[in-house]
């Protein structure tokens, strides 16, 4: 800001652009925040570095309106640019349940938009995972580490928790209790 304050030029690579093509519905214990973390077992924490990550293709509109705030926000831990899905009935129907439905536009690529890279999920097909330590691009998928004695468990990630992270949470504890 303050190069262009004094009369200096403000330069900008041109970032590359990302395809996540999202076929398929989630189901079972897959969630939202499943589909951020296989793309940053995919491209890592560097990897989305001057890139613009778009989520596109018929599997995107069967994700609701915060688990595309989830997958976003978590664009952050790729060092994505930016990270952008279509808006669609989901995105509209949770502006309506703000009263904001007058706000919602369509936003979508372009039909004949080019991609620098593409990854594809198979929603169908997608397991729960998580990221083990020290780092959010270290992914495995659950049933890996099924049965591993935890000390401390993080409910959420650097994007805080969700609703839905503390509701399916909070279901399973339920009636249980934890260690003192």
């Amino acid at each position: 800001a303050v190069d262009v304050m004094a009369g200096f030029p403000w330069e900008v690579l041109q970032p590359n652009l990302v395809a996540v093509h999202l076929t398929g519905e989630m189901s079972g214990w897959t969630s939202p925040k499943d589909v951020i973390l296989y793309v940053l077992g995919q491209l890592t924490v560097k990897g989305g570095t001057n890139r613009i990550v778009e989520y596109i293709g018929p599997g995107a509109r069967s994700i609701s309106a915060t688990g595309k705030g989830t997958i976003c926000n978590m664009g952050a831990e790729l060092g994505a640019t930016t990270s952008i899905f279509p808006s669609d009935d989901k995105t509209r129907a949770f502006l309506k349940l703000q009263k904001r439905e007058k706000d919602w536009v369509e936003l979508k690529a372009d039909p004949d938009a080019t991609y620098d890279e593409e990854i594809i999920i198979d929603l169908n097909t997608l397991e729960p995972l998580l990221a083990m330590p020290h780092s959010p691009d270290n992914v495995v998928k659950v049933r890996e580490v099924a049965g591993t004695k935890v000390d401390q468990v993080c409910v959420g990630s650097c994007t805080n928790s969700s609703l839905y992270d503390l509701t399916v949470t909070a279901a399973i504890l339920k009636g249980k209790s934890v260690n003192p």
